[in-house]
């Protein structure tokens, strides 16, 4: 589950709440999977095909079921899935003690843009994520943590070792990121919530414990023992047994968790005691892309130029390419001539013994007398 790109499914037959959405993710500098739907039916099949990250739905729908209705059993498939549920002005709306007790995040247009990011900045990182007391500078961002195949084996094979029933991956948010086993037995959301406040004192302790610190938080009871051990400062690990754990769960907890934790802080890097870590956004922000410029360029009709001291030769000149244009005033008998031409007469002219006469003749040295000029047509006629 990525915090920086998440999944998203947004339900308004009136197609508003998509674009409200698109721009304060990009004020928040994430680069969501957008899913919109028009009616909760749809929502509803594609919660069931990919689990999201968040549902966001108009109050009234085009259909029997309204928003809230499509919220409650949204929540009552996945009870960890965060959900936003916006009413316009016409929409009737909900008393306090309704939106106080609803399991969801109730909006009302028209919304400060403020208030809205807010709601997503809770619905994708948790409730301590934008804390309604504290100041913005006392807000420290959670860094960004991929629950990757890494991340995943080194918790199975710590479960496994220890012999507990589940293991959670959380954040000082109190936000699940990742689980193993059979943490679908218990409520690892009201664990990880419950758990967040302790885990995330840490970085006020620092100045009397010291730098990079090691915390392990042990809590027995009658239906289950649960261990929290600190993952730098910013997540937490979450080990939960039955009611019976072995006797030697404490020992195994200290030996096996000490190493796997060592195995994961070199798997997050310096970051994971970094008390003041940038933005997850800022973290895994792209690079911009250029701006595609497309040019269009118009070539100018191509004019022969010969300088003057060049004079053109037959060589120079290249026939333009034929338009496939009608001649005009073009009359066909013309080609009735080629009827009376002499076939034999035409073969005689490329006849290779006289064109080999006739080199000798143009390379001798005589000369071509006027008389020769006129009758060979290279001259006309001249008028005296």
């Amino acid at each position: 589950m990525s915090t920086s790109s998440p999944r998203i499914i947004v339900v308004d037959p009136q197609q508003k709440l998509y674009h409200l959405v698109r721009a304060a993710m990009e004020l928040m500098e994430r680069r969501p999977r957008l899913i919109e739907t028009y009616n909760g039916d749809d929502a509803l099949l594609e919660l069931r095909a990919i689990p999201p990250d968040l549902l966001i739905t108009s109050q009234t729908l085009h259909e029997a079921s309204s928003g809230t209705i499509l919220a409650l059993m949204a929540k009552r498939d996945m009870a960890a899935l965060p959900v936003i549920v916006v009413g316009e002005e016409s929409d009737p709306e909900l008393d306090e003690e309704t939106i106080a007790q609803s399991p969801f995040q109730y909006l009302r247009r028209p919304i400060a843009p403020e208030l809205f990011i807010r709601s997503l900045r809770i619905a994708l990182d948790g409730p301590e994520a934008a804390p309604r007391d504290a100041a913005p500078e006392e807000i420290i961002p959670v860094p960004h943590l991929d629950y990757s195949d890494k991340i995943k084996k080194v918790l199975f094979d710590l479960m496994r070792n220890v012999n507990a029933m589940a293991i959670i991956l959380a954040d000082r948010n109190g936000k699940v990121l990742g689980y193993e086993g059979a943490a679908g037995y218990v409520d690892r959301d009201l664990f990880a919530a419950a758990l967040a406040p302790g885990f995330g004192s840490i970085i006020k302790m620092l100045p009397a414990l010291g730098e990079q610190p090691r915390v392990l938080k042990y809590y027995d009871a009658e239906r289950s023992t649960v261990f929290g051990l600190s993952l730098g400062l910013h997540h937490f690990v979450i080990l939960v047994f039955d009611r019976n754990p072995p006797p030697a769960a404490l020992g195994n907890v200290k030996r096996f968790g000490s190493a796997a934790i060592n195995e994961l802080l070199e798997i997050v890097g310096a970051v994971a005691f970094d008390p003041k870590p940038a933005t997850p956004a800022l973290h895994l922000k792209p690079e911009p892309h250029a701006k595609r410029k497309t040019r269009t360029q118009e070539l100018r009709a191509v004019q022969a130029q010969t300088p003057p001291s060049k004079p053109i030769m037959p060589t120079d000149i290249v026939a333009p390419p034929s338009t496939k244009q009608p001649i005009p005033n073009f009359d066909p008998s013309v080609l009735d001539a080629l009827d009376s031409v002499d076939l034999a007469q035409a073969e005689a002219m490329f006849d290779p013994d006289k064109l080999e006469e006739s080199a000798i003749a143009l390379t001798s040295d005589s000369r071509l007398t006027f008389d020769d000029a006129l009758m060979q047509g290279i001259i006309g006629e001249i008028d005296e």
